[in-house]
């Protein structure tokens, strides 16, 4: 196994990781209260699987799009195209996340509605997140080709 397919494997994990870390502190701040010091290490591990399993994407992302990328194409456009989504979807999930993460690390005592509105924020990145994983998945099962 090539250090590539490793880190296209680690990138599989943290990616799904990610997902199940975001449901975290969507549920901890749903009601609006001020974060614990618990709600704090929950939102910067969160920040951090989350930067961790796009940052994994970026370092393989050279090597995709010489080598698999081109052939993926060929071989069948449309799974090409919902791999591009992926990365989409990736992206999103990282900027709400860390626009999330701010909100919550930022409101102010007595700011429920901000706590809240990055509750909701946090579930719709986890469902990206879940989103991009199963992408990311599926056309890793497909693809029919080593990295």
């Amino acid at each position: 196994m090539t250090w590539i397919r490793l880190l296209e494997t680690v990138h599989g994990h943290l990616g799904v990781l990610a997902a199940a870390a975001l449901l975290h502190p969507a549920i901890l701040m749903r009601r609006g209260l001020p974060l614990s010091r618990g709600g704090w290490w929950s939102v910067a591990l969160t920040t951090t699987v989350t930067c961790l399993a796009f940052g994994t994407g970026l370092a393989i992302y050279g090597d995709y799009r010489e080598v698999v990328k081109p052939e993926l194409f060929r071989e069948a456009p449309e799974v090409g195209l919902l791999f591009e989504t992926k990365e989409h979807l990736a992206w999103m999930v990282l900027s709400i996340a860390l626009g999330a993460g701010v909100a919550s690390l930022m409101a102010p005592r007595r700011a429920g509605g901000v706590r809240r509105a990055a509750a909701a924020l946090y579930a719709v990145a986890a469902l990206l997140c879940l989103a991009a994983a199963a992408l990311g998945s599926w056309v890793a099962s497909v693809r029919g080709f080593p990295f």
